[in-house]
């Protein structure tokens, strides 16, 4: 029996999808595959783990933000004003990342790509040992969870690495690892979308109908659904979006399963009725500045900003030390590197509860958002969704929209929920309702592709990297990694995404 590269102490699984020179030796405290499956109870270190790749930072942290200032709604700093880029997401947001892995705040394509596949290897290596498992308390929801898991990264790698399904469903899409990594899956090409999302969908399907509903923390049967719905929205499938939307809202669309106004704005750290999956962030698996509110947030509120909203940048001086209060409501100075334009911030109403743009120090750095915070002022201690029922909102309107049906009674329980008029039910309506309900919370680049639209930051003067893309840009896939592109024998320089082509 081989040993495998799961480390007990801090659950890190998983073998990475490059080379077996690339992978670091196997440690002394490693356990064999007969220790680590013998049991339902040992094996869900295994789950820990692979959901544990999922939420790390330069897996999630960059997928998140690098969504959103790939967009036109958010903006990097420019390091000329108060506070440094420090590197992270600038080259997300030019529009200037690499290939290659050196140094690695160039390229997070080869971060993304190698701890979503040791995500897929651990829920590979579930499935194959656990199915053999005698059966035991535990063990149908284990393999679920390892199916939901496989399929969830796989849908998060299709969106960032392949065009839009729309687009063409026959393009390349990712490899379809489904056994555990070993000389055969390290040399695989990549599938056609087609193949990727029926793969996709089959293990979703398979946790819908077989996870525990017990824990918010895992994938549970509703939060499945939302994904199959995220899935079938991607493929234009109207019917099957708005069907499994219809599964995760409990077939509820009239407001009354939404959070609360004042917890809307309490900034988003806990999860509550809403939330169907998040990602449980706590002491062991903070990710401290590194985490998504590090980038985002410096206070909830200052005093003393003029009428347009501006704060004494001097202020920031003050952060660390007891005099801060003097400045700020609840101060926490992390990165803070990713502001909004006044355009985005105006779009709301000032009842809006979402409106969570409480200053700024300049204008051309854009506005700060409170929409995300941290306990008792400790950095990275903010639980993170990964799946709401808001979202069930927008697919179910934006498929009613698609056949003809009642967009506007499902949109407007949502507006009216967050303290926002009412609008129509059209296309239009629902793709900016979108952007008010879920920013920041890593959605702008997929809706971008998503809806063939150019990217165009010319209306917003904060923005100072590139300012327009057409619809439908190679430039909106990242590229397959180096280490992929050089130790897997199935792929050719033709397998790179157009843009990176050499």
């Amino acid at each position: 029996m081989k040993k495998t590269l799961y480390i007990v102490a801090v659950v890190l699984i998983g073998l990475s999808s490059c080379s077996r020179e690339k992978l670091s030796p196997i440690p002394s405290n490693a356990v064999s595959d007969e220790q680590i499956f013998s049991s339902v109870a040992s094996a869900q270190t295994a789950l820990n783990g692979g959901i544990m790749n999922i939420g790390y930072f330069q897996s999630n942290t960059l997928q998140v933000i690098m969504s959103e200032v790939m967009g036109e709604d958010a903006l990097m700093t420019s390091g000329n004003y108060g506070i440094d880029t420090y590197n992270w997401n600038v080259y997300s947001y030019t529009y200037s990342q690499v290939a290659e892995d050196e140094p690695w705040w160039f390229g997070y394509a080869n971060n993304i790509w190698l701890y979503e596949y040791k995500a897929i290897d651990a829920a590979n290596n579930i499935i194959k040992y656990v199915t053999d498992m005698p059966e035991e308390n535990g063990k149908e929801n284990l393999l679920a969870q390892a199916y939901a898991l496989r399929g969830f990264v796989f849908l998060r790698l299709a969106r960032l690495f392949a065009p839009a399904y729309s687009l063409n469903p026959e393009a390349p899409a990712i490899i379809l690892r489904t056994t555990p990594a070993d000389g055969a899956s390290e040399h695989l090409g990549r599938s056609c979308l087609k193949d990727t999302y029926a793969q996709i969908l089959k293990d979703l399907d398979y946790g819908r109908q077989h996870c525990s509903a017990a824990d918010a923390a895992f994938f549970t049967p509703k939060a499945c659904a939302l994904f199959m719905a995220r899935a079938y929205l991607d493929m234009n499938d109207w019917k099957n979006a708005a069907k499994y939307a219809a599964e995760a809202a409990s077939d509820t669309f009239d407001g009354s399963n939404l959070m609360s106004p004042a917890e809307y704005q309490a900034g988003f750290m806990d999860p509550n009725d809403e939330w169907l999956m998040y990602y449980n962030f706590n002491e062991t698996t903070s990710n401290y500045y590194a985490s998504i509110p590090s980038f985002y947030y410096l206070a909830k509120d200052a005093y003393s900003v003029d009428a347009s909203g501006k704060a004494n940048p001097s202020d920031m001086e003050y952060l660390d030390t007891a005099d801060e209060a003097d400045y700020f409501e609840a101060p926490l100075y992390g990165y803070s590197t990713v502001r909004w334009t006044k355009r985005f911030r105006d779009s709301f109403e000032d009842t809006d509860c979402r409106k969570l743009f409480p200053f700024y120090f300049f204008e051309a750095d854009g506005w700060f958002t409170s929409k995300f915070s941290h306990r008792n002022l400790s950095i990275g201690d903010a639980d993170f969704p990964l799946a709401r029922i808001a979202e069930a909102y927008l697919i179910k309107a934006e498929c009613e929209a698609q056949l003809g049906g009642d967009a506007a009674s499902v949109l407007n329980a949502l507006q009216v929920a967050r303290g926002a008029s009412a609008t129509d039910g059209s296309l239009e309506s629902i793709y900016m309702e979108r952007r008010k309900e879920l920013y920041g919370e890593g959605f702008r680049l997929y809706d971008i592709k998503h809806e063939h639209v150019a990217l165009d930051r010319t209306q917003d003067p904060e923005h100072w990297a590139i300012e327009k893309l057409p619809a439908d840009s190679p430039r909106f896939m990242l590229p397959i990694p180096q280490n992929e592109m050089l130790y897997n024998k199935a792929l050719t320089p033709a397998d790179q995404n157009e843009y990176w082509r050499k």
